[in-house]
């Protein structure tokens, strides 16, 4: 476990804390990991009725961590096509796995987003069962002015919460919205006040912890399993659309130019 995810149980509440606020909460190879060790923690606790997933410092997420730096850039440039595309796949699947492991928890999970709710954030943000936004937060789907698909189920859930005009209208262009918004296409359930947003929540979480849990986690099975049906072959797919473009000269462009708060001028190669 790091310390850059917290879990923290309480009677039949549990929180899992995205915990780099100095960096908005984005997301490096640490934390991907961590959340599927916090969602370990939080299954085997026997009492919880109901998960938060939320950020440190008044923040849900920034997304991807452009600037935590990745050895596997540096791997796949001593690799063959056939190896790069291996290893990429490898990698994505297993990040792709720590945020299925939110949506898959037994028992429902509630989103906490505040400020920013980006890339990567947004695509964890789609895995908890309701989410609930405070007034101000900022969302975007962004990849695509990075060189890359959103590969972390992004393709796939938001057309199923949203969809799929409007999924792929923010993925192609990219563009910021407000919570307003949010709320308005069916992507948040509720907006409050951001002094507000925690007590809601804990509002929220009081009224699915008194219900018959069995029931609760029954029913999330049953909605889940119609809804979303075979999420790992779909996942599957969308890995294999994504991983072209994060070997392409695109996707190195793209990730230096955010680094350095630039547009990319992407060559289509």
């Amino acid at each position: 476990m790091t310390d850059k995810v917290q879990v923290e149980i309480k009677g039949d509440v549990a929180t899992i804390m995205l915990n780099k606020p100095e960096r908005l909460n984005a997301l490096d190879n640490e934390m991907w990991h961590g959340i599927g060790e916090a969602c370990k923690i939080v299954d085997a606790a026997p009492d919880v009725r109901v998960a938060v997933l939320m950020g440190a410092g008044g923040c849900f997420c920034a997304g991807l961590d452009v600037k935590a730096g990745s050895t596997l850039s540096t791997a796949l440039e001593e690799m063959s096509p056939g190896q790069a595309l291996a290893r990429i796949r490898q990698h994505l699947a297993g990040h792709q796995a720590s945020f299925s492991a939110v949506e898959a928890l037994r028992v429902p999970v509630i989103g906490a987003i505040q400020r920013a709710c980006m890339g990567a954030g947004l695509e964890l943000a789609l895995c908890c069962d309701v989410r609930l936004a405070a007034e101000g937060t900022l969302f975007s789907i962004p990849e695509v002015q990075l060189g890359l698909v959103p590969d972390m189920g992004g393709t796939q859930r938001l057309p199923r919460t949203v969809g799929i005009g409007k999924a792929k209208e923010l993925i192609y262009s990219a563009r910021r919205f407000d919570a307003v918004e949010a709320l308005r296409i069916g992507l948040v359930q509720a907006v409050y006040p951001a002094g507000e947003l925690g007590a809601r929540v804990a509002e929220l979480a009081g009224e699915i912890a008194a219900n018959a849990p069995l029931a609760v986690q029954a029913a999330k099975r049953a909605i889940n399993g119609t809804y979303y049906g075979d999420m790992g072959a779909w996942l599957d797919w969308e890995t294999a659309q994504a991983s072209g473009p994060l070997l392409s000269e695109d996707r190195k462009a793209g990730l230096k130019a955010a680094a350095e708060r630039k547009r990319a001028n992407f060559k289509g190669r």
